[in-house]
């Protein structure tokens, strides 16, 4: 649709949208006072202020005006969230230090309007969630704290909500946005998105949003001269301390001192694509009916990552083998609305189907784990197709009196896959050096070259490595209910409660090396799990005028238990002949103590898939929302205190994967705040800040985990700050100014070892002349050109290995422009 126009902004100003001050921190022509947006937190129709619970909200003009993209773009914006990513489309979210990096969903819960976007529950890439495009939205909601009475399992550290504009009636509407842009060691970016409202008579109405955006890489991606790729050195000692290198060559080879056959440039180029109808037909006033269908599309020729050792936004590889990425969404809902007059009745029906395909290059982490004597090119593919059905039927009442009430049912089936094909014709032929010995080359002194296939050749003639096919099924239903009472003009008491049922389970095909078979033969397992579970809240707010809302809560949340996949077992002849070398129960987790001894006790992983247990929170908090100055400054501050009861994490183990684990109990607490004030004449600051503390406090013996550990992927503070300048320079025109940084502390992540990533900071800046429905901008990301690692492996799904860690990286310093226009 848009080929002629590129744009960019992968990270489109993470910063600008410090409209984190929960109101809308654009300047009135009419006085300086701070404008709110109306959300939907509680169900109904309320203002921030209102709202007796932590949260932020930006409207969909802001969105659009500051250059936010993506959802992914607000996580450095908004006060308590973090994000584990390797770009669009592969991010989770996390909140109130709740990690979503292990467990059987995301604990942040995420809905477009009434549907609920749930992750993959198999997938190895993650609790990831789509990355839908932000424009023509009504506005954003970020819910902190359990939302689990209302929004259900998985919610339990937060939701994020985003909210459509709605059709309108009788009204023609249009708006366009353009962008183009240019980022350094890349190229041109282009996007564009359109948007019509196309009225049919006073009754119905037919609203049209389309995306088109392109993404140029940043990544180079070297493909050594063949047969001049370095082998890795410095081999595990016989006896190795628990959390040092195990099992492998820990040293990979210089590959910058190879020489180079080809440097494919930007190797992590972005195309996206998305277009959404909503038809609305609302016979009556009391009766409405929304029909919704969405389709997106993101594909990517490598992800936003570099490999340490050596770094220098490059990935190294012995074979020409690029790395696609994939990501498709479909989605169809239907919301009735109809007005009792006691009570509004809404129904919402949903289904969505979602196909994930990612490979990543294993070439250098078979050679390592196998000790082969060459290095076999060798793409690892990933397929996940998840879908999912849901509805919910829920009467919430219409009185404005001090009693209201809120009352639903509630029922998912979630269906997902993990499919893999890892299978090389050259592996039937590869040979190890048994019992030890150098790598690729020639077998040492004592050493004996052997098949790696458990039956040579013969047994494995098509080199599977690892194929497995899994399907996950999983069911929940609920029934929920919310009922709050004014005791008095300025108290209320709110009290909720919601009861789910899961029931989970899978079956699964795994076959070649990586099973117990050790060559080509398959293995069948299967695994179930069920449970219920009761989520409380109480809620009581004081609000003695129309400019304060104190507030207190303890609620509860939880998750559903989960399963993992079959775990790879290589049993080469080399393995079997010194079993004791190859311990894939050892987890690997606490990779910062690394002079411990080996804990007794371990689990042994088997290729087998497991069941674990649920998880779930108690969130203690107190809060404030104020205005004050004649409404030119709003503060909002709250305290939290979160226990975590039988965490889900995902633990690494020596043969390479990710294993779910219940690590103990643990806990996270912190303030979170934000300002917004207008200092002067059209000078207006945003300012929020948060901390938090989590970490395990109760760890389960068998997991390697130590009390203290930190919780994975939860920075200790992040902090955000704005300055935005409006004045009319001529008749009819206004210029804008913005200036936005944002700084995230530094954070614990796990790829082979564990490392804590060091903090960083982003800026910002953004130049506009708007007249009327119309805004140019010149806008600038990233302008100080930081490239700080984000998180680590979470693109290196399978065969994790010491000698590579593949890093994520934010897109660097980009300079454009754009426009946007209502008709």
């Amino acid at each position: 649709m848009w080929h002629m126009v590129r744009i960019g902004l992968v990270r489109a100003g993470a910063v600008m949208a410090l409209g984190v001050a929960a109101h809308s921190a654009e300047i009135p022509d009419t006085n300086d006072a701070l404008q709110e947006i109306v959300v939907t937190a509680e169900k109904r129709s309320s203002t921030v202020l209102e709202t007796p619970i932590s949260m932020s909200a930006l409207s969909g003009e802001e969105l659009v005006a500051k250059g936010l993209l993506s959802v992914e773009d607000l996580a450095g914006a908004v006060p308590g969230i973090s994000m584990r990513t390797a770009g669009p489309g592969q991010t989770e979210y996390e909140m109130r230090g709740l990690s979503s990096a292990g467990g059987s969903t995301a604990t942040v819960g995420f809905y477009l309007d009434e549907v609920p976007l749930s992750a993959s529950a198999v997938g190895q890439n993650g609790r990831t969630v789509i990355d839908p495009e932000l424009f023509d939205l009504s506005h954003v909601e970020v819910l902190r704290g359990p939302q689990g009475t209302l929004y259900g399992a998985g919610s339990m550290g937060g939701t994020i909500k985003l909210v459509t504009n709605a059709p309108q009636p009788g009204a023609f509407d249009a708006a366009a946005y353009l962008s183009s842009s240019d980022t350094k060691h890349g190229s041109v970016n282009g996007a564009g998105s359109g948007m019509l409202n196309l009225p049919m008579g006073e009754i119905a109405a037919l609203r049209l949003v389309a995306t088109e955006r392109y993404v140029s890489g940043w990544i180079d991606r070297i493909v050594i001269a063949p047969g001049k790729f370095p082998a890795p050195t410095n081999p595990a000692p016989a006896t190795s301390p628990y959390g040092a290198c195990l099992n492998y060559y820990c040293t990979r080879g210089d590959v910058e001192d190879a020489p180079v056959q080809t440097d494919v440039k930007g190797s992590n180029l972005e195309r996206f694509s998305s277009a959404r109808a909503a038809f609305l037909v609302k016979p009556t006033d009391g009766l409405s009916i929304t029909t919704t269908l969405m389709y997106q599309r993101i594909d990517a020729d490598g992800y936003n990552n570099d490999q340490s050792p050596p770094g220098g936004l490059a990935i190294y590889q012995p074979y020409n083998l690029p790395e696609p990425y994939y990501d498709s969404f479909k989605l169809a809902s239907l919301v009735l609305d109809y007005d009792f007059g006691l009570a509004t009745l809404t129904s919402a029906t949903s289904y969505w189907r979602r196909f994930v395909y990612q490979s990543t290059d294993s070439t250098e982490a078979l050679q390592n784990i196998f000790n082969t004597t060459d290095f076999i090119e060798n793409l690892y593919v990933e397929e996940d197709p998840t879908t999912q059905v849901s509805q919910e039927l829920r009467l919430v009442s219409n009185a404005q009196g001090a009693f209201q009430w809120v009352a639903g049912l509630y029922a998912a089936d979630l269906h997902s896959g993990y499919v893999t094909f890892n299978q090389t014709p050259t592996y039937a032929n590869a040979m190890t050096c048994t019992p030890s010995g150098p790598t690729a080359g020639s077998c040492g002194p004592g050493g004996v070259l052997v098949n790696v296939n458990n039956g040579g050749a013969a047994a494995n003639p098509n080199g599977i490595i690892f194929n497995d096919n899994n399907l996950n099924v999983m069911k929940q239903s609920a029934i929920f209910g919310e009922a709050s009472y004014k005791f008095t003009q300025f108290l209320k008491l709110t009290a909720g409660l919601r009861f789910f049922r899961f029931d989970v389970h899978q079956i699964s095909n795994s076959c070649g090396v990586g099973t117990q078979t050790g060559n080509a033969s398959c293995v069948d397992a299967a695994v179930a799990g069920s449970g219920t579970n009761v989520l409380p809240k109480l809620n009581l707010a004081y609000t003695p005028d129309e400019d304060l809302t104190v507030y207190g809560t303890v609620s509860k949340g939880s998750r559903p238990g989960g399963v993992n996949i079959p775990i790879p077992l290589p049993t080469t002849p080399q393995l079997e002949a010194n079993p004791s070398a190859y311990n894939c129960g050892l987890p690997l987790a606490n990779r910062l103590n690394p002079s411990l001894p080996i804990p007794p006790g371990l689990v042994y992983v088997t290729s087998q898939p497991s069941y674990f247990a649920p998880d779930s929170v108690v969130s203690y908090e107190v809060g404030e929302k104020s205005r004050f100055a004649e409404r030119r400054i709003s503060f909002n501050a709250d305290l939290f205190y979160v226990k975590w009861t039988n965490i889900q994490q995902a633990l690494a183990v020596t043969c390479g994967y990710l294993l779910n684990e219940d690590v103990g109990n643990g806990r996270s607490y912190g303030p979170e705040a934000e300002l917004s004030a207008t200092v002067a004449p059209g000078l207006n600051v945003d300012l929020s800040a948060a901390y938090t503390n989590a970490e395990v406090t109760e760890p389960k013996p068998h997991t390697g985990v130590t009390a203290g550990t930190l919780i994975d992927n939860v920075p200790k503070y992040t902090g955000t700050a704005a300055l935005n300048y409006e004045r009319v320079v001529a008749e009819g025109y206004k210029a804008r100014f913005r200036l936005a940084a944002s700084m995230v502390g530094p954070m614990d992540d796990v790829a082979y070892y564990r490392e804590t990533l060091p903090s960083h900071t982003f800026l910002d800046g953004r130049a506009g002349i708007t007249r009327g429905k119309w805004v140019i901008s010149l806008f600038g990301t990233n302008l100080t050109n930081r490239i700080a690692p984000l998180t680590i492996n979470n693109t290196t799904f399978a065969w994790q290995q010491p000698t590579i860690t593949r890093v994520t990286l934010p897109q660097p310093r980009t300079i454009g422009v754009d426009a946007n226009v209502a008709f």
